[in-house]
């Protein structure tokens, strides 16, 4: 990879790791002006490509809780698993703010802490660290 490029790649990787640790407080507030008020939506929208009767669903990387809520409010069962304890507080929060049950753990998506084919349909919409990997 040429320097610049490589460069580049460091600062974008390292500016993720910030809003997804240190600065996640920032994160629903960035996810609503790089979608111009389209990110929730986006997610949402995601709940049309789960399977009938599909629960529990594994959610991929929880970020803030917004999808683990409309999961919820769909009357659908779910658990998250995200690996930033800052986006874990934040969703946990949320959720218990929205009166959801708050099912989340703390895990790698690359090594998840449950039996093969425990869940029958897993979601994940903004995994930007395996995207980047």
């Amino acid at each position: 990879m040429q320097p610049i490029k490589s460069a580049w790649w460091r600062l974008v990787k390292f500016g993720f790791r910030l809003l997804y640790n240190e600065l996640a407080f920032t994160y629903d507030a960035v996810s609503v002006i790089v979608s111009l008020g389209e990110w929730q939506a986006w997610q949402r929208a995601a709940l049309n490509f789960l399977p009938p009767h599909a629960a529990p669903v594994l959610e991929l990387a929880h970020g803030t809780g917004n999808l683990q809520r409309a999961l919820h409010a769909a009357g659908i069962r779910s658990l998250a698993i995200d690996l930033s304890p800052h986006m874990s507080r934040l969703a946990a929060r949320k959720l218990r703010r929205a009166k959801a049950p708050v099912r989340l753990i703390r895990a790698r998506a690359e090594q998840l802490p449950f039996r093969a084919q425990a869940f029958p349909a897993a979601i994940s919409t903004f995994p930007t660290a395996f995207i980047l990997a």
